[in-house]
């Protein structure tokens, strides 16, 4: 019952902080008390805000809403603003609760009912509500005559003096003298105008929690506030107005929300801050000139509409773009989504949508490829050409004056990706060896539709031989037909193409294979890549032993045991015995939890390839260790295998280095955690009753190497996974079963 208590009491009041950190769209618990502590500044304001925040997740609870939104303070901030401006405005007294209670209450259903209209085209609702809630209030404030117009701010002494004695008028005079810069002045004045607070000292608390809790979002503001500065400059208004006024900061979190928020930080993102916070200064002027008709102030109207003008103007692109990604799901802190994105980009590319398969079984090699030599020129340009060769080499047996001699004649071609066929020739003959029929350029042809804009054409097939018809349904690796050589084919072989239309002669995309492998001393797994003219590639043969140790099915639990021992004195420094759970979230994505170290490890399993996407929690435990040695693991692939990756950096460097890098992370990345996997062969591979892994990190700074970590990691048909870690003195073993 007491541990229910707790939890319970625990939640509330992490509830109640993450409304707090919502507002710089954050769940920092450290920059969550420091804007609760800021807020007391104008003890109105702080209990104002306090109390509404409380009534709106009462709300939210009591009635039954989303609990990932209760939790994330989502559904309590617009209210937590709401009692901060009105709480500010008029002097403590009974009937200014109850006002703020009932504003508390007002803003809470205009949050649900603004995610619901925005909701549905994916956007935030931002504090828009907040902004209905208290124009609401002040316009209707002039005939709340039981209410009086608060009259802090106006002894300025005698209220710090009340605060924090003697000390606290000391330091406002000390900060009042260190900073003479009107450009400082005014953006810690903006800072904590966002919390309703006139006062330096306000502003600089909050810079500091900013920095605290990311160092890309710092940079974020001071970058949003210096090139609105500047435009101010530039078309000759005063600047020094914004230091009275609540509109400094709509160029701030403009920066901030499109910087690094609701875009993955980058070169892209900082450039666009640049040409947007023009707009955001011409509406906050404008609408400043508007709003003063009322009395009332635009408050942050212009950061609401451009972000959200700019949110939505990027979901109407025909095109996903390369650089200027949205954040596919959000971790709360502009450097966590910059290091996840910047490995999945290469493992899931947002323009590369289809994750296509070599269209054969077995290995084939590029005779002409990309820019071909032949005839791949031009619009026509990126195709390939696949032949069978032997070890010498040689494309036939024998004299290779018949189409029977050609390795590849009559092999099986398939369905590189699922789709429909809107396309087929199957009639025009086989050429013999050395002719070719320029009439029938393409010869017997099927073309599969993938999506709106990505057909696959697989051209020269056998006489007779297409397995399939229009309108048919097709799955990856289905049978197609048969290579042969017909069309302009003076030898068999298969041309293969993607192309954006569904027409035989169509122009080809440069599109890469998603995945397969390349044929050196081992085997190189490729992840969207282009095959090049030369080179044999292989489609990886999916493995069951793999297919299943690596299936966790929600629900799941897994227990084992964690080691370590000193190499040198051959002594056990730790042992504990664990328990973990497979669960969802609200994402319907699937993590390994330890209840033990309240650790997660998030996964992605395609029925290709396992990966783990993240890790959160405190590092070095038994599941971190688990994370990083099966980081990722293809179902599918021959003996001696290479695959290699990169692990997030947060999750592998800390101290100075990542701080400094967390700096410049948008501009340039110089701290890389390169990981790497061999499969090694036992037996037959295929038919084996255990497989081992051999995976390797190394960190680096600046390209250089400085740490390195070697897993051997043992799996057998029985669920066993046996994974042993030397890094210097340590050996660290962890042993684990699916139950």
């Amino acid at each position: 019952m007491e541990k229910n208590i707790r939890i319970i009491s625990k939640e509330i009041i992490f509830t109640v902080l993450n409304s707090y950190s919502q507002v710089f769209f954050s769940t920092s618990k450290i920059l969550a008390i420091v804007l609760l502590l800021i807020s007391f500044f104008d003890y109105g304001a702080g209990i104002g805000g306090l109390t509404a925040v409380i009534i709106a997740n009462i709300l939210a609870h009591f009635l039954g809403y989303n609990e990932y939104y209760i939790k994330s303070g989502l559904y309590g901030f617009n209210s937590l603003l709401v009692g901060l401006g009105v709480g500010l405005t008029f002097q403590p007294s009974i009937e200014l609760f109850l006002l703020i209670a009932i504003a508390s209450t007002t803003a809470f259903f205009l949050t649900i009912a603004f995610q619901g209209v925005l909701g549905k085209y994916g956007l935030p609702f931002l504090s828009i509500p907040f902004l209905a809630t208290i124009w609401i209030v002040l316009l209707a404030g002039g005939e709340l005559t039981a209410l009086n117009i608060s009259e802090r701010g106006i002894y300025t002494y005698n209220e710090l003096y009340g605060i924090g004695g003697q000390a606290m008028v000391s330091l406002y005079d000390w900060l009042d003298g260190l900073i003479s810069s009107s450009f400082l002045r005014i953006y810690f004045y903006s800072l904590g105008a966002i919390f309703f607070q006139k006062g330096l000292l306000a502003g600089i608390l909050i810079s500091l929690g900013l920095l605290i809790y990311s160092r890309i979002t710092f940079v974020l503001s001071i970058l949003g506030y210096t090139i609105s500065y500047i435009f101010y400059i530039f078309v000759g208004i005063e600047f020094n107005s914004l230091s009275y006024t609540f509109i400094g900061f709509n160029y701030i979190l403009t920066a901030i929300a499109l910087g690094g928020y609701y875009l993955i930080p980058g070169r892209t993102s900082f450039a666009w801050i640049m040409v947007l916070l023009p707009s955001v200064v011409l509406i906050t002027i404008s609408t400043q000139q508007l709003f003063a008709h009322f009395y009332i102030s635009p408050y942050s109207l212009p950061f609401n509409m451009v972000v959200l003008m700019f949110l939505y103007s990027l979901k109407l692109r025909e095109k996903r773009a390369n650089k200027l990604l949205e954040t596919p799901i959000q971790l709360g802190n502009p450097e966590k989504n910059l290091y996840l994105q910047s490995g999945n980009l290469r493992r899931f590319p947002a323009r590369f949508p289809i994750a296509a398969s070599l269209p054969f079984f077995g290995e084939w090699q590029v005779s002409q490829g990309h820019k071909g030599e032949i005839t791949h020129k031009g619009a026509w340009q990126n195709a390939w050409d696949f032949v069978i060769t032997d070890n010498k080499g040689e494309q036939y047996k024998g004299s290779g004056d018949f189409v029977e001699d050609y390795f590849c004649f009559g092999k099986a071609i398939t369905a590189p990706f699922e789709g429909t066929v809107v396309e087929v020739v199957n009639s025009i003959s086989d050429n013999t060896i050395g002719n070719v029929d320029i009439i029938n350029n393409w010869g017997n042809t099927v073309i599969i539709k993938h999506s709106h804009t990505i057909f696959s054409k697989l051209c020269h097939l056998k006489h007779q031989s297409v397995a399939v018809k229009v309108g048919d349904q097709v799955k990856k690796g289905q049978l197609l037909g048969k290579c042969g050589n017909s069309g302009r084919s003076p030898y068999p072989h298969l041309h293969f193409q993607f192309q954006p239309t569904p027409y035989i002669g169509s122009t080809t995309l440069d599109y890469p294979i998603g995945h397969y492998l390349l044929k050196g001393e081992k085997y190189n797994f490729e992840t969207f890549s282009i095959p090049q003219k030369g080179q044999v590639v292989a489609n990886p043969r999916k493995n069951n032993l793999l297919t299943k140790l690596l299936h966790f099915i929600p629900g799941q639990g897994i227990s084992g045991e964690f080691r370590i021992e000193n190499t040198k004195t051959g002594v056990q420094e730790y042992h504990e015995e664990f328990n973990w759970r497979v669960n969802t979230d609200v994402f319907n994505s699937i993590y390994i939890e330890s209840e033990e170290d309240h650790t997660f490890a998030y996964l992605y399993n395609n029925e290709e390839q396992h990966y783990f996407t993240n890790y959160i929690g405190k590092k070095e435990t038994a599941l971190y260790w688990f994370f990083l040695a099966l980081f990722k693991v293809p179902l599918g692939f021959l003996p001696n295998s290479n695959i290699k990756d990169n692990v997030p950096i947060n999750l592998m460097f800390g101290g100075v280095s990542l701080f400094l890098q967390d700096m410049i992370a948008p501009i340039y990345l110089f701290l890389k955690a390169d990981y790497k996997l061999e499969i090694e062969e036992e037996g037959d591979i295929l038919l084996s009753d255990h497989i081992l892994l051999k995976s390797e990190l190394t960190k680096k700074i600046a390209g250089q190497s400085t740490e390195k970590y070697h897993f051997k990691t043992k799996l057998d048909e029985s669920g066993v996974f046996d994974i042993e870690l030397v890094n210097k003195d340590l050996k660290i073993q962890i042993t684990c079963q699916k139950n």
